[in-house]
Parts: structure tokens; C-alpha cells; sequence
């Protein structure tokens, strides 16, 4: 159980994860970064303190309610019709600007909002601004005509980022500005023109969505149906759906660091490599040390090597789950530094056969297809991605290769995405910055056996060794 401090305003939030791991205060917003919605941090502290006391029942009176209110379609259509006046006031469709959410995750993700407005404009100029630690990964898509390094990499935009997006809105004349950050509003980019699209007004068709079974209801599939249903009315597009997932690019120094790496490790073209990722950024989507433990433990028994992160967010983590090996186990366990640069990480997932996460950012690197900026590498684009869930929703933040509703990986490889057991999730759990539960029941129950199970046969399954790695050490 973790313990809580009170805040400024007397609500209580969790300062520290299992095992002592340190999380970012979830609204820390004192330097004047946006306002905080006191509403709706009342709201959501009370539903934390229902699925405390009464967690099944509570959690199902929290979705009946919540998703006949914001999946509304009276909603919908009010947030559609205000939309279309927004598209509907702007003289040319020339220049656009899209903001994701300042995490790298989503930044990845919402990529896809860019291909679809190269579907409708492929001439127009298309800035896009993410967090500096993402860049590397993104600066070759070429349907951004800008990538622009700009958020520092908290988890709030901070007021010095708000005052720069304003001034580059006013200085360089968007005819559109698609704002997908949820802690980003409208009015305080740009009072006035040009109009600012929120993704927050898609929240009633995402709601819904989750009560049905074939929509895709991914973030990623919905940034791109989101621009598509905004320009639809006012613009032919010039190519059909063309949303197949994201990819990251990567230049040439990143290949080789991750290919020396690889080298330095051991592993050959021979071997087939787990990638075991144990960091995450949230203490609803930190799997537990214990079940973690378990579960490396149980993939070191595998005909594979095995790879760990060794922690950012958590510092130390993958050191501390290889220690809780029996030695003969430990033996078969590498640690990845916490200082490989990320763009040299993404290039050495390729290397693996499977990778296996939270829902943390590596998560959606290891999904997204692997490009080279240069042209000089193949990428083998083959890495299972095995995604655990606690707090968020995995059809919304997972990848599947099988379940309906959900969207495969990039990779031309399985996918799958497994929600651990819990008694009081519910839809309110999405917005996991803002929940306050005291004691964390995200992993009540995590089936470690079947979750190697999986992982066995997909090994099993391979007819064929990987790809050559080709050279591995620097040129």
C-alpha cells in the first residue's frame, strides 16, 4: 500500500509507489502552468474514495454513469457542431499546427493526426511540437513539415511553454491549430484567431466506442479519425484512409548504437531476445516488483536471452528484479543502461523478438514501425509487443493483434494486450493524473504463467532465425 501526503488543498495523493519508488506529484502545477480544474480534481477524488470503500459496485455505478453522460449523443453533436464552426471560420486550409500530449507516448501516438491531414493537404505546411526527448524519434516523419522540440518533459505544460505556443501561433499565421493535449485549453493558446480544435471534444465518440465492440478505439487510430471527421465536410481528401499505425525514424548513429550494444551483449543472429521493460511513470501503471519478479523470473526459463530495462522513471528497478533472481537466473539476465540514448533503445527493440511492457512510452516505440532517416538500413519490423495494463484502458493504449476493437502493432508480429485483473477499474481510471487512490488495486491479479505462455509460443512458433544482424559493431 502506498503512502499519501496531504496537498495545498487538503486532497490527498500518492507520493510513493511499491517498494518505495518515487512517483511526480500528479498536480503540481504551482508555477502557473494552466489552471487546475478544482472541479474536476474534486470529481475525480471522489471516485477514488468510492472504489475505495466499495470497489465492484462503485466501479459500475462510475461507468454507467459516466458513460451515459459523456457518451452522450446530445453531447456528441454539441461538440461536432462547435467544431465545424471552428473549421468553418478559418479562410485557408495552409498552414496547420498539431500539439499531442507533452508525454512521449503520445507523442508517438499522435502522429497519426498528421497523416490525416496529408490525406486532405498534402502541400500545406504542418507544424508539429513535441517533448525534446522525442524529437530524435520523430524529426524524419516526413509528413510533418516541422518538428519542432519544444516541451521540457514534465508532466504538466509549464507556463514558459504556454507563452511560447501563444507566440508562435501569433507569429506564424495557422489557418488551424489541433490541440491534443488534455492539459492544454483552447482559450489559453489563442483567444482569437485561428481556431483551436481540442481533442477533448472527441471524449463522447471515444465513450461510446468502449461500448462497442468493432470500433477501433485506440488513441492513436482516433487522433487520425478525429482530424478526418473535422475536414470531411469542408475538404475532398486527395487519398483514401491510409492509417495503418505510426513509426519512429531513426538516423544512423541511433542503428549503430543500439547494433553495438546488441554486440557488446552477446547477442547474435542466432539467438532469440526478450526485451522486458519494468519502468513506468504512473503508480496505476507500475506493475507490481513482486509480480514482476515473478514474471522475469519465469521468462528467464525461456530459450531466449534476456534483456531488462535498467529503470529512468524508476530508477534502479530492472537492477533490483534481476537481484531477486536465484543466481543461476541472474546469469541469463542483461541489464540495458539507463543511458542508452532512447533513439539507440528504439533501434535495438528492433533486434528483439519480443518485447514486453506496461503502458509506459517504450511501449508504443516498440509498436510503431521502425524507418531509417537515411535510407541506409533495413529494419526487420518483427518484435511481438506484449502490453500488461493496469489503470488505463488497454484497448484504448494497447496493442492486439486478436481481440476486436483493438489496434495490432506496427510490426509485422503479434500483439497483445492483457489487463490485469482488478476489482474498481472503471472509465474514470483514463485520467489517471488525477486519481487519488490510496491504496492501488490497478494488478490484483497478474497471470504471470499465462502471459509467459504466450510469449513460449510465440518463440516456438518462429519457422525461421531472426535476420541476420548484418554488422553489429560500429562502422
Amino acid at each position: 500500500m502506498s503512502r499519501a501526503r496531504p496537498s495545498k488543498s487538503g486532497l490527498r495523493f500518492p507520493s510513493k509507489g511499491r517498494d518505495g519508488y518515487a512517483f511526480p506529484e500528479p498536480l503540481d502545477r504551482s508555477d502557473g502552468a494552466g489552471r487546475i480544474d478544482r472541479l474536476q480534481k474534486l470529481v475525480f477524488d471522489v471516485t477514488s474514495r468510492l472504489t475505495r470503500y466499495f470497489p465492484r459496485a462503485g466501479s459500475r455505478l462510475l461507468d454507467v454513469t459516466f458513460k451515459s453522460i459523456l457518451g452522450s449523443r446530445v453531447l456528441s453533436v454539441f461538440c461536432t457542431r462547435h467544431n465545424r464552426s471552428v473549421v468553418r471560420r478559418a479562410k485557408f486550409f495552409r498552414r496547420f499546427l498539431v500539439i499531442p500530449d507533452i508525454h512521449i507516448g503520445d507523442a508517438v501516438m499522435s502522429q497519426a493526426a498528421l497523416t490525416a491531414l496529408r490525406d486532405f493537404f498534402p502541400e500545406a505546411r504542418v507544424d508539429y511540437v513535441v517533448n525534446r526527448t522525442s524529437f530524435p524519434l520523430i524529426a524524419g516523419n516526413p509528413e510533418a513539415t516541422r518538428v519542432i522540440p519544444f516541451f521540457s518533459g514534465g508532466t504538466f505544460p509549464t507556463s514558459a511553454n504556454l507563452d511560447a505556443l501563444r507566440k508562435m501561433i501569433a507569429g506564424r499565421h495557422y489557418d488551424l491549430v489541433l490541440n491534443l493535449c488534455p492539459y492544454i485549453k483552447g482559450k489559453d493558446l489563442s483567444p482569437g484567431e485561428p481556431g483551436v480544435l481540442d481533442f477533448l471534444t472527441y471524449a463522447p465518440t471515444i465513450v461510446r466506442n468502449e461500448g462497442l465492440t468493432l470500433p477501433v478505439n485506440h488513441f492513436s487510430s482516433l487522433s487520425y479519425q478525429f482530424v478526418r471527421d473535422l475536414l470531411s465536410p469542408f475538404a475532398e481528401p486527395v487519398r483514401d484512409e491510409s492509417f495503418r499505425g505510426v513509426t519512429v525514424t531513426l538516423d544512423h548513429a541511433a542503428v549503430v548504437q543500439g547494433r553495438r550494444f546488441a554486440h557488446e551483449s552477446g547477442l547474435s543472429s542466432e539467438d532469440h531476445a526478450i526485451l522486458f521493460n519494468p519502468d513506468a511513470a504512473s503508480v496505476f501503471t507500475l506493475v507490481p516488483f513482486e509480480a514482476q519478479s515473478r514474471l522475469l523470473s519465469s521468462l528467464a526459463r525461456l530459450k531466449a536471452m534476456i534483456f531488462i530495462g535498467e529503470g529512468i522513471t524508476q530508477s534502479g528497478i530492472g537492477l533490483r528484479l534481476k537481484a531477486s533472481l536465484s543466481p543461476h537466473l541472474q546469469a541469463r539476465v542483461k541489464i540495458v543502461p539507463a543511458d542508452l540514448p532512447l533513439e539507440a533503445f528504439a533501434a535495438f527493440i528492433d533486434l528483439c523478438d519480443v518485447f514486453v511492457s506496461a503502458d509506459t512510452g517504450p511501449l508504443h516505440i516498440a509498436a510503431a514501425r521502425r524507418e531509417s532517416l537515411t535510407g541506409r538500413h533495413q529494419f526487420r519490423n518483427r518484435t511481438a509487443v506484449l502490453g500488461v495494463f493496469g489503470a488505463t484502458p488497454a484497448r484504448m493504449s494497447g496493442y492486439d493483434s486478436h481481440q476486436p476493437g483493438y489496434l495490432p502493432a506496427n510490426q509485422d508480429a503479434p500483439s497483445w494486450a492483457y489487463a490485469a485483473g482488478s476489482p474498481c477499474r472503471n472509465i474514470t481510471c483514463v485520467n489517471k493524473l488525477y486519481k487519488t487512490c490510496s491504496s492501488i488495486r490497478c494488478f490484483e491479479v497478474v497471470d504471470v504463467e499465462g502471459l509467459t505462455g504466450q510469449v513460449r509460443s510465440f518463440l516456438i512458433s518462429l519457422s525461421h532465425r531472426p535476420t541476420p544482424l548484418h554488422e553489429l559493431k560500429a562502422a
